[in-house]
């Protein structure tokens, strides 16, 4: 091969170069950190690993290294907590932050102003747990009635076998309308534009996250800031969703000021979280201003984002373990026929907790839903030392290592990733219940406030499947989990349904 004199300052610029990233980039970690899984390339460290092979991976770092333990991933270093450290990083709530951790890889405030703020993060912690949780029971009815418009408008007469793709998230649909019902109230919860917002929400926001975080081998501020360079510049693929929902509800909301200057203390409040905001000073008003519509829908999308994408995931996913195991169908289909009759088809708190086999079936199908490593936590303390003795310094970013909490055998025996469809039963976990095994929803105080929410829709949402139709898959088989990256997703393989005979 033949160089000439002009091409050796050119090797020579991309060597130093090389060198000199190498040089900023090299991790540079204290004596007393956690173990240094030590990698073959430099400053692509461990994300090839991390991205296309993180179970097993992972796991060999686990059992090499213990319990916590550093790797390298795109520039930066992180540190895994498993089944035995993960704990402590949710019980240190002052010292450990997960929207600090997430603005740069998911700079969801940049369309929504206050997301991350921690006033209102903790004003929609506290409505979900005053305005929906603790009024589930009312709630009920109204949830039955939209799944079951939904299942008949999204699966509808299945006399002949019908395959359902579920690649595009047709299950978003079915969730959004008793979210939106409740969110919104039933003036406007029959509006398929405004259902559409709510089911396409955080798919649209997600297209902004496509390009893969290369620039964040040089910083990962780089990368957000590339990333949101199209919002800057006025492109917003969420804007027509809040557009469609400020049309939509300033009437209501406008209606709803008249009615309570006329009727005054006849006033009979709806049941909805619009109607629960507008008793609360901070929202408290006379006249519905653009700006006024503008906070108001902003705070209902941050419900959104940690309600419709998660729970319609997790119900396809649900839906694909039930239609692999046909070992379970008759078992699981009898106890809905019984509490069917038991209510008559018309479903009660009540009647929801007696579905202890569904609900186990539930749990233990979030357990292996396939999420390698996520949530994670930034270190706010100048450092932190776990329990261990092992110390990690202030802005380390924390990854809760979910595959090592769900799969100890300590807790599920000496083959933990098989599916154990009784084991909440057994043990009296239900699916809303966090435990030091179970991290589906968090732990401790930062468990998530929704989750009662979240598993009484799909208990609900299966419950009438299951009684109208046989599912399923193409294959006759258990269908494998997709996953990106570290992320795990339901099949794309599509779902197979079938009218029972009555």
């Amino acid at each position: 091969m033949y160089f000439s004199f002009e091409t050796i300052p050119a090797v020579v610029c991309v060597f130093i170069a090389t060198y000199i990233i190498y040089w900023i980039k090299k991790p540079r970690i204290s004596k007393n950190e956690p173990p240094m899984v030590p990698y073959k390339f430099p400053i692509i460290g461990h994300t090839l690993d991390y991205l296309f092979n993180a179970e097993n991976f992972l796991a060999e770092c686990r059992q090499k290294y213990g319990d916590p333990f550093n790797i390298y991933v795109f520039g930066q270093v992180i540190t895994l907590a498993g089944s035995e450290a993960a704990h402590e990083v949710y019980k240190h709530i002052d010292t450990f932050n997960l929207l600090s951790a997430t603005r740069d890889t998911f700079p969801l405030h940049r369309v929504l102003k206050s997301f991350g703020d921690p006033e209102t993060m903790e004003q929609v912690v506290k409505t979900i747990r005053e305005g929906i949780t603790a009024k589930l029971p009312l709630y009920t009815g109204r949830i039955q009635k939209k799944l079951m418009f939904s299942i008949n408008k999204e699966i509808g007469d299945c006399s002949n076998p019908k395959l359902i793709r579920t690649a595009n998230g047709d299950f978003s649909s079915l969730i959004a309308r008793p979210v939106a019902d409740v969110l919104v109230g039933q003036e406007i919860s029959n509006n398929e534009d405004v259902i559409k917002a709510f089911a396409n929400f955080i798919r649209d926001f997600t297209s902004i996250l496509a390009i893969p975080p290369i620039l964040s081998f040089i910083h990962p501020k780089v990368h957000t800031q590339v990333i949101t360079l199209p919002l800057r510049f006025g492109w917003n693929p969420i804007g027509k969703h809040v557009i469609t929902l400020k049309k939509y509800l300033k009437p209501v909301l406008e209606k709803r000021l008249r009615d309570k200057e006329i009727f005054g203390d006849k006033y009979e409040p709806p049941l909805d979280i619009i109607e629960y905001l507008l008793n609360k000073p901070e929202y408290e008003t006379k006249v519905i201003t653009d700006d006024y519509l503008n906070n108001i829908c902003e705070f209902l999308f941050i419900f959104i984002v940690t309600s419709i994408h998660t729970t319609s995931r997790h119900l396809t996913s649900a839906l694909y373990d039930f239609a692999g195991r046909p070992e379970l169908w008759d078992d699981i289909y009898e106890e809905q026929v019984r509490i069917d009759k038991e209510c008559n088809g018309e479903l009660s708190p009540q009647h929801i907790d007696k579905m202890v086999k569904l609900d186990s079936f539930v749990r233990e199908s979030f357990r292996n839903f396939g999420t390698v490593v996520a949530v994670p936590h930034r270190c706010l303390d100048e450092s932190y030392t776990f329990k261990n003795g092992k110390t990690i310094p202030k802005g380390r970013i924390v990854q809760t290592y979910l595959m090592d909490i769900h799969y100890n055998t300590t807790a599920y025996g000496p083959e933990p990733k098989s599916f154990l469809p009784y084991h909440g039963l057994k043990n009296n976990f239900s699916a809303s219940k966090t435990d030091k095994n179970y991290f589906t929803f968090g732990s401790g105080k930062r468990a998530c406030p929704g989750r009662f929410f979240a598993v009484h829709e799909i208990k609900m949402g299966m419950h009438k499947i299951i009684l109208n139709y046989h599912i399923k898959t193409p294959s006759g088989k258990i269908e494998k989990k997709i996953r990106y990256g570290t992320i795990g997703m339901p099949p794309v393989a599509g779902l197979i349904f079938e009218n029972r005979k009555k």
